[in-house]
C-alpha cells in the first residue's frame, strides 16, 4: 500500500456521511479496481460499514460490487471476520448473497455463520429481525 492507496480509503472514509458519498464510492472504487494491490481495499471498506451502520451504501452499491470481485478470492473470509467483529444490516445481506451463491458444504458454513449472527451479543434488534427473516429464507 502506498500513498495513493490510504488517500483513497481515506475519501471514502471522509465522503460516508456526505450526500454525494455514493458518486465518491463509485470513484474510489473504479480507481482502486485498477491496482495491484486493489484487494487490500477490502477490510477497510468493511470496516467502514461496520463503523457506519445506519448509511445507504445502496443496492448492492460500489462498495459491495468492488468487493465481491474477490469472490472466492478471499473476500468471503474478510467478510466472515467483519460479521464476527460487529455485524451490520449490510453485511448480513452480503453474506446471504453468499449463501444465495454455494451449494453443498460451502453452503452449510456460511449458513452457520449467518447462525452465529444469530447469537451475537447486544446486536441491534433491526439486524436481528433481519438475520431471522434471512434465515428463514434457507431453512431446509
Amino acid at each position: 500500500m502506498d500513498g495513493r492507496f490510504n488517500e483513497l480509503i481515506n475519501n471514502l472514509n471522509n465522503a460516508v456521511l456526505n450526500d454525494d458519498f455514493i458518486d465518491v464510492s463509485e470513484d474510489v472504487t473504479e480507481e482502486l479496481e485498477e491496482r495491484s494491490d486493489a484487494f487490500e481495499a477490502v477490510e477497510p471498506i468493511l470496516r467502514l460499514m461496520e463503523n457506519n451502520p445506519n448509511v445507504d451504501f445502496g443496492k448492492p452499491g460500489a462498495l459491495v460490487h468492488y468487493v465481491e470481485k474477490f469472490y472466492r478470492n478471499g473476500y468471503e473470509e474478510k467478510l466472515v471476520e467483519s460479521l464476527e467483529r460487529k455485524p451490520i444490516k449490510h453485511t448480513v445481506w452480503m453474506l446471504n448473497r453468499i449463501i444465495n451463491g454455494s451449494q453443498g458444504d460451502r453452503r452449510d458454513y456460511f449458513i452457520k455463520v449467518l447462525d452465529k449472527v444469530l447469537s451475537f451479543p447486544n446486536l441491534d434488534t433491526d439486524v436481528v429481525s433481519f438475520a431471522y427473516y434471512l434465515k428463514s429464507l434457507h431453512v431446509q
